[in-house]
């Protein structure tokens, strides 16, 4: 007998449960049905910045929509996010100073808290940085990182208080289409029924998609990243994207440093193959970049290392939107930056499904579609690709 639900989310990573959230918080009871267990995809294994500088206004815009969310949590979902404000840097190469200069006037016309920094006031700032070698960065004083499991279980908390129901162990082998609408989804729990279908598999978001005859671009990004004790005189530092070295860092708890590389990424693995272990020589090109910008850390040691997984779309941009049979739609692909756009991902979602186009920011240019059409979203004043294999 199946089990009957207004919509139906695939995948409880923090996407997920965002739209979950939102769509309870509307009146909407969604079931949640996810393969492992919460967090088991890109969630579990994200970085957790909080940021609102990139190239593209509209992930611009969800991630200042975004930060409302982590920086008064308890207001807007209850529960605790983990979010702390360290001042968030964003250090591009010298030939990058004219796009770095007109995405700062973009997030400034957003509203966003940002600057324009000098080496030299960089240097005032951040004493702990080496910073001969940058002329210029982006400065968001409000920004930082936060706990990314904290916020998916408070998240799911939040939407099961709202009526949303959560089962996991659950994997979908099959969809229910009828008259060329979603009607349900067959899994190893049983059957169940809804007239709204979100997939939001993550790295898994290709193959359940193509049981509804979808075929969505979606390969894999695999990420290395490991912890460092830090030494003693250096204090709790700014969360850093450093793209002039192909590396971001944030400080963690216990005194620690998380480093993570932007180069010599592991592309499309299957999403289903085993995490293992970092690449050989990870960790110590990671220890390499990160005392060549913060040179005190040569006295730090190594604590632990991880590796992480996500879905990468060819212009390491998002899908999102309404995609062939009616009622069912996409939110997935978010090729690593998924993590900091997620609540304002899950509202414009649920905007989407209930109110015909999403209000809050326009995310149609997300389109799962754009590709069949030739077309890919490119950042107003273009860094490039964020995440680069050794051929790239």
């Amino acid at each position: 007998m199946s089990q009957n639900f207004d919509a139906i989310v695939i995948g409880a990573g923090v996407i997920g449960i965002s739209t979950a959230f939102h769509l309870a918080e509307r009146g909407l009871k969604p079931v949640i049905l996810e393969r492992k267990e919460i967090g088991y995809g890109a969630t579990g294994k994200s970085s957790g910045l909080v940021r609102m500088h990139y190239d593209l206004e509209v992930e611009s815009r969800l991630a200042w929509e975004s930060f409302q969310y982590f920086r008064n949590w308890s207001e807007r979902v209850g529960g605790e996010c983990g979010f702390r404000r360290t001042g968030f840097l964003h250090i591009e190469p010298a030939d990058h100073e004219t796009q770095l200069r007109k995405n700062v006037q973009m997030h400034q016309r957003i509203g966003i808290p940002t600057e324009v920094l000098s080496g030299n006031d960089v240097k005032k700032i951040a004493p702990y940085l080496r910073t001969d070698d940058i002329a210029f960065a982006a400065y968001e004083p409000e920004s930082g990182y936060a706990d990314p499991m904290l916020t998916a279980n408070s998240l799911l908390t939040a939407a099961k208080e709202c009526g949303a129901v959560y089962i996991q162990d659950c994997e979908i082998t099959g969809a229910q289409i009828s008259n060329g609408k979603v009607t349900g989804v067959q899994t190893s729990r049983g059957d169940f029924s809804a007239p709204i279908i979100i997939n939001a598999a993550g790295a898994w978001a290709g193959k359940v998609s193509e049981l509804f005859g979808v075929s969505i671009p979606l390969g894999t990004w695999t990420h290395d990243v490991v912890h460092i004790r830090r030494p003693a005189q250096i204090p709790d530092h700014l969360t850093v994207i450093d793209s002039s070295l192909s590396m971001y860092f944030r400080p963690d708890s216990g005194n620690l440093t998380l480093v993570a590389l932007e180069d010599d990424s592991r592309l499309d693995e299957p999403a289903e193959k085993d995490l293992g272990y970092v690449a050989k020589d990870f960790v110590e090109r990671a220890i390499e970049r990160i005392c060549a910008r913060i040179p005190a850390m040569e006295e730090g040691s190594l604590h632990s290392s991880h590796v992480g997984r996500d879905g990468l779309t060819p212009d390491q941009r998002a899908i999102i939107g309404q995609a062939g049979p009616e009622g069912y739609f996409l939110a997935t692909g978010f090729s690593g930056t998924g993590f900091k756009l997620s609540p304002a991902v899950g509202l414009c979602v649920s905007e989407l499904i209930l109110d015909g186009k999403s209000k809050t920011v326009d995310i149609s240019g997300f389109d799962p579609m754009r590709f069949e059409r030739g077309e890919q979203l490119k950042g107003e004043n273009d860094y490039g690709f964020i995440w680069r294999n050794a051929s790239t």
